[in-house]
């Protein structure tokens, strides 16, 4: 009977595995949309000032708080007809990801990690 209870751990380790690679799958953000078009930082402030957008800080650090990582920066994209703000962070687990919030609202943007 030993080697039953050793088969049986095994697969319950590879299951917790699984469920493991399947919860940081879905953590993922989703690839950069298509027609994406980032701003240098120069047009970025004046798209801010010129739409009254959402303070990107604010933003990057809800997103942190929401994703428990650590901020590394944002930027201003246009895709579409939409502006969005893509925010990276470093996971605790050393994976940097990239979201991607809607940069009137401030809010989490369609297919963005944490919706």
């Amino acid at each position: 009977m030993p080697a039953a209870g050793c088969i049986a751990r095994q697969a319950f380790a590879v299951a917790a595995l699984a469920a493991t690679a399947a919860s940081a799958c879905s953590a993922r953000a989703e690839g950069p949309p298509a027609h994406m078009q980032c701003f240098t930082m120069a047009q970025a402030r004046g798209k801010i000032e010129a739409h009254k957008l959402a303070d990107p800080f604010r933003s990057m650090r809800e997103a942190a708080l929401r994703l428990q990582g650590e901020p590394l920066g944002a930027r201003l994209c246009q895709v579409d007809e939409g502006l969005i703000y893509e925010i990276s962070l470093l996971r605790r687990d050393g994976h940097i990801v990239k979201i991607h919030v809607d940069a009137f609202s401030g809010r989490a943007h369609s297919g963005a990690l944490g919706d």
